[in-house]
């Protein structure tokens, strides 16, 4: 059995380099993390300094890293990052080796201050994950929705880049604009966001004010709001992390718009990248709007929640 402790900043070299073995050997059905030592952080608890704080490891006797668990830790929610653990995949033992070390992880991590007054938990992997799966059931976690991880790159971005970003008018006040500062204007995204993503991660206000650095586009009718998009950028690709639509505008063509002005931007401030990537929820209409954009998908992954007895 490995010995479990809290994470030290030190162990960042040890952690990365784990988490890019794991990632390299498909076997262990560990979902895309990123390329880069900085995306490989990022992923492990959302943002330094703070990922060591906020996460447990198991060492071997040598002192060797085996294993890793982080927390991101929103007001309502919180996410876990892994279990991952090191283990020989053909081991006679290797099943009950991560499942010991992966339980005993969860032990460690929910004593952890952050995670303790939290009590709606979520955690994340590829639906071909089955020690994942398990390790959810015995910690009363629940299936919930598959999502898809929608890639764009080669020709798909270069049309994408390429394309007319405006949003279709029905009057001649409609625009695209990156968010303003108007009071208002954040108040209508942050609602919409939370009542089309209730208890997401960011939340509607921290989404507008920024916290987790999102890049914000709106369509604009006048001063109404009628959609939204958020992103944001890494090393090696952009993400369009949530899209929002007014529900009697949606078909008309305003999502499409949104991702492309946003895919911009980001390009605009953060300079481009080789690929754009989003997760769309299985049965999500803005699937269609993804696929019509030249998206495709990479892989699918499940998310497990356990909430707060009603």
């Amino acid at each position: 059995m490995y010995d479990i402790r809290c994470a030290e900043q030190a162990d960042l070299g040890a952690v990365i380099a784990l988490l890019a073995r794991l990632q390299a050997d498909p076997a262990h059905h560990i979902g895309y993390l990123g390329e880069t030592p900085s995306e490989l952080t990022a992923d492990l608890a959302g943002f330094e300094p703070s990922w060591a704080a906020s996460s447990v490891v198991a060492v071997d006797e040598t002192g060797r890293l085996c294993g890793v668990l982080g927390v991101d830790v929103a007001p309502r929610r919180a996410r876990l990052h892994g279990p991952f653990v090191d283990v020989p995949l053909n081991h006679p033992a290797g099943s009950r080796i991560w499942d010991q070390t992966a339980d005993a992880l969860h032990a460690a991590a929910v004593g952890l201050p952050r995670l303790r007054v939290v009590a709606d938990r979520e955690l994340c992997g590829r639906t071909e994950h089955r020690r994942l799966a398990a390790f959810a059931r015995r910690h009363g976690f629940a299936a919930d929705r598959a999502s898809g991880v929608l890639v764009a790159d080669g020709d798909a971005l270069r049309s994408l880049l390429l394309r007319e970003a405006g949003c279709p008018r029905t009057g001649p006040a409609r625009q695209m604009r990156s968010l303003p500062t108007d009071p208002a204007v954040h108040e209508a995204v942050a609602v919409l966001h939370e009542r089309c993503f209730p208890g997401a991660h960011p939340s509607g206000r921290q989404l507008v004010e920024r916290a987790r650095g999102h890049t914000v586009v709106v369509a604009m009718d006048g001063d109404d709001v009628l959609g939204y998009a958020a992103g944001t950028a890494r090393p090696q690709e952009h993400h369009v992390d949530f899209v929002a639509v007014e529900p009697a505008l949606r078909g008309r063509g305003v999502g499409a718009a949104l991702i492309t002005e946003l895919v911009w931007e980001l390009a605009a401030a953060r300079g481009a990248r080789p690929r754009v990537v989003a997760a769309v929820l299985a049965g999500n209409d803005s699937r269609r709007t993804f696929d019509r954009l030249g998206f495709e998908l990479r892989e699918e992954l499940v998310a497990y929640r356990t909430r707060p007895a009603a």
